[in-house]
């Protein structure tokens, strides 16, 4: 009797898993249920071409927060762990040089600062270079001065000339001026350089002093035939940089800093901000703006720079290769590409779901809609939009997607991000120019010192202290 009971029971399970599955089956044939398509992450990044040059890791809005957050992202979770996961993935991918360009921490507390400032220290002493720059979230209520002296191991101290008047600076490495631009955004309580102008605002701006500093520069190296890296956080060619109505986004005298730029020959600008990776053109001028460190994926900016040409490579951070050699034992962390996908698909539901509630959806469009922000995301992230662009635009979800996200930033945004990706996204090469007004840039900075450390990098400053790291 217990045989036939136990027989009947297993039949009658069987019975109710094929009518469960014959009833997700029709739901989802019916549009009823989304369905995720499971092919987008790559097992493990793509290996980074052969290094021939010096090698710049570039990663932007790290915004560091040891106190984590109450989310279920990456930035809520993992902002310290995938920290330590940059600085090892840039070590083991054999860069020489680390640039931060701003968005450091959250809300600029000195004791994140901190907690950031500790990691870079480990990084220079295993041999990778760190220079940073702030960004509107590092300030307040830290102000210019503290930040300046906290982050003088990285670049502050090591400066051969410091713009009186912001905390942008100039360094030289080898035959290359790393020009490195503040510009602003943050508190105006925040500015207290001497040299600084005084303001009531927030505004994001290059000043006519910072202007007037940063063009010495260029004279400065053009006479010496430098090359020269330009960084700074803010954008110089995005539309929304040179949108005056775009508060947040649009930066002062911007247009003017990307003429003087083009003007001296000056091929590359980095950037970060808008938490998206993004290539702009324009007059002879690239933007390369790297991605939100904590966003999907998580990853940064690689430049091989040799005598030649500026050969850029997007890079995944390997965070599964980390958390093994790091022993870290959170299954996420060893899993961190599968579980950020299954994370980008629960933000695309819960996004769209948010917008629905002005713009009303129903159920099969809310579901499509979700879809194609999923899909079009993740082929921006893959570098292939320019590719999907028109098949996306007749994907089911296409007009519900901009139906419900009618009024809100993500309708701009999307629209901006699938007319404008560009095919470089997945990386290009650039070619060293050659500077094009020598009358410009004539003038020549007083005492100049330089100091040739191991391993070939060569900085000028003026307190004649060595960094700790080398570079090769």
């Amino acid at each position: 009797m217990n045989i036939i009971k136990e027989t009947i029971h297993s039949a009658g399970k069987r019975l109710f898993s094929l009518l469960l599955c014959a009833a997700l089956c029709f739901f989802s044939a019916c549009g009823e249920a989304p369905v995720r398509p499971a092919i987008y992450v790559a097992s493990a990044p793509s290996p980074l071409p052969e290094k021939t040059g010096l090698r710049v890791a570039v990663a932007s809005d790290i915004h560091l927060n040891p106190d984590g957050g109450s989310g279920e992202d990456a930035a809520s979770l993992y902002s310290m762990e995938l920290v330590d996961a940059l600085l090892w993935d840039a070590k083991t991918q054999e860069a020489d040089l680390l640039l931060l360009t701003g968005d450091l921490v959250s809300d600029g507390k000195a004791y994140r600062h901190e907690a950031l400032i500790e990691k870079l220290r480990r990084a220079e002493e295993n041999g990778l270079c760190v220079c940073v720059l702030p960004g509107n979230h590092d300030l307040a209520p830290v102000g210019q001065t503290e930040f300046s002296e906290m982050y003088r191991e990285f670049g502050y101290g090591e400066a051969f000339s410091r713009d009186p008047s912001s905390l942008s600076y100039g360094m030289i490495q080898d035959d290359l001026m790393l020009l490195m631009m503040d510009c602003g955004g943050y508190s105006a309580g925040c500015v207290d350089l001497e040299g600084a102008e005084r303001r009531t605002d927030n505004v994001a701006l290059l000043s006519d002093e910072t202007l007037a500093w940063a063009e010495e520069m260029l004279r400065n190296a053009q006479d010496r035939g430098l090359r020269v890296l330009c960084a700074g956080h803010y954008n110089l060619l995005t539309p929304t940089a040179l949108d005056p109505e775009r508060s947040g986004y649009y930066v002062r005298n911007g247009e003017r800093f990307a003429a003087l730029l083009r003007s001296c020959g000056v091929p590359l600008y980095l950037s970060g901000h808008i938490h998206l990776r993004a290539v702009y053109q324009e007059a002879g001028l690239t933007e390369l703006v790297t991605e939100y460190l904590l966003g999907y994926p998580t990853g940064y900016s690689v430049l091989d720079l040799s005598e030649g040409e500026i050969r850029y490579t997007p890079r995944r951070i390997d965070v599964e290769a980390w958390a093994e050699s790091a022993g870290a034992e959170d299954p996420k962390l060893r899993h961190f590409s599968a579980w950020q996908e299954e994370a980008l698909w629960r933000y695309a539901q819960e996004n769209v779901a948010y917008m629905a509630r002005r713009n009303p959806l129903t159920k099969r469009e809310t579901d499509n809609a979700a879809l194609f922000y999923y899909e079009a995301i993740t082929a921006f992230w893959q570098g292939t939009m320019p590719q999907q662009r028109e098949a996306l635009r007749k994907h089911p979800g296409y007009r519900s997607f901009f139906k419900c996200a009618k009024g809100y930033a993500y309708e701009w945004w999307l629209r901006d991000l699938m007319d404008n990706a560009s095919p470089l996204l997945s990386g290009f090469t650039l070619n060293w120019q050659t500077q094009t007004s020598p009358g410009r840039c004539r003038k020549q900075f007083p005492g100049d010192v330089f100091i040739s450390l191991s391993g070939g990098l060569r900085v000028r400053r003026s307190s004649g202290r060595r960094r700790r790291c080398s570079c090769s």
